[in-house]
């Protein structure tokens, strides 16, 4: 469709291909917990304001929920990350108009050498995956040495594998990089071009396949944006599944962007479902018609 047929909705044909496919998405990265704390502020006796709680909720966070917003989807995935009480674990209060007064974050110091077998595991299922997505929240869970034998094997095998980047580019040599316009401001002078992704809010992603620069040829009406965090988990995943189905990287980042307009409309980083996806890929094509 963004290659020229305006007709042929991306995420309706990544849709029957899975229903279709057994492959695996790999996502090993840093897992983490995301707890929401909704209520109401107020005065207390100890000078300061307080939250009175209404409701409240955990859910996946960083490599986890990248897994997870694939779980709509007739595909399997495999995690692999700090498990239990190593995992990072984020707290946001958020008052009664959904902002977010607060966030508090608990880190553990995590003795990465009892997770030897995990790594080891992990080198085994990139071996026969069918996409892999390296999740790096610089929580420590993938070191430079990990980071370089996962794209070794990507490589000798021909899986596509991306990168949702933290830390400086040149430790992800060789990988698909996917990272969002801060990043791509820090780091610009640095970047490999030869496969990157720019994400951008709920503007158009900025895509470069052997150092040729694209967008996705049109700019989508805003949508209603109940919740950002996370989102790049979404987009991160979409792209490395379109691109597992043999989906062109502009193609993916397309499936990607709409994957990420539909998570961002609800709470609590809800996975999206691909029959949504499908709705708003629909918009490209309305819009390519009005315009023609």
């Amino acid at each position: 469709m963004v290659d020229g047929d305006a007709e042929m909705n991306l995420a309706a044909q990544l849709n029957e291909k899975a229903n279709k496919g057994h492959g695996c998405i790999v996502v090993i990265g840093d897992v983490m917990y995301d707890h929401w704390v909704h209520g109401h502020i107020n005065d207390c006796q100890e000078g300061c304001l307080k939250i009175i709680e209404k409701n409240s909720c955990v859910v996946p966070g960083g490599a986890d929920n990248a897994r997870n917003c694939l779980s709509n989807w007739d595909v399997r995935t495999e995690l692999f990350g700090q498990q239990g009480k190593d995992c990072a674990e984020k707290w946001r209060f958020v008052d009664v108009d959904n902002k977010i007064l607060f966030r508090w974050d608990r880190e553990p110091k995590v003795d990465l050498s009892k997770y030897s077998y995990v790594y080891s595991r992990a080198l085994e299922w990139v071996g026969c995956a069918a996409g892999v997505l390296l999740s790096d929240y610089d929580k420590g869970f993938l070191s430079l040495e990990f980071i370089k034998d996962v794209v070794s094997i990507c490589a000798r095998r021909g899986i596509p594998c991306v990168v949702d980047a933290k830390r400086e580019p040149k430790m992800y040599s060789g990988a698909i990089l996917k990272c969002n316009s801060i990043y791509y401001a820090k780091y610009a002078e640095c970047i490999d071009f030869s496969r990157l992704v720019v994400t951008n809010g709920d503007r158009n992603p900025m895509i470069w396949n052997c150092q040729a620069v694209s967008g996705l040829g049109i700019d989508l009406s805003s949508v209603p944006c109940v919740n950002h965090v996370g989102a790049g988990d979404c987009f991160a995943a979409h792209l490395t599944l379109a691109l597992a189905y043999g989906f062109s990287l502009r193609e993916s980042a397309a499936i990607a962007h709409s994957a990420g307009r539909v998570y961002v409309q609800r709470n609590h980083n809800t996975p999206p479902h691909p029959n949504a996806i499908v709705k708003d890929m629909d918009s490209y094509v309305v819009s390519r018609q009005l315009s023609s």
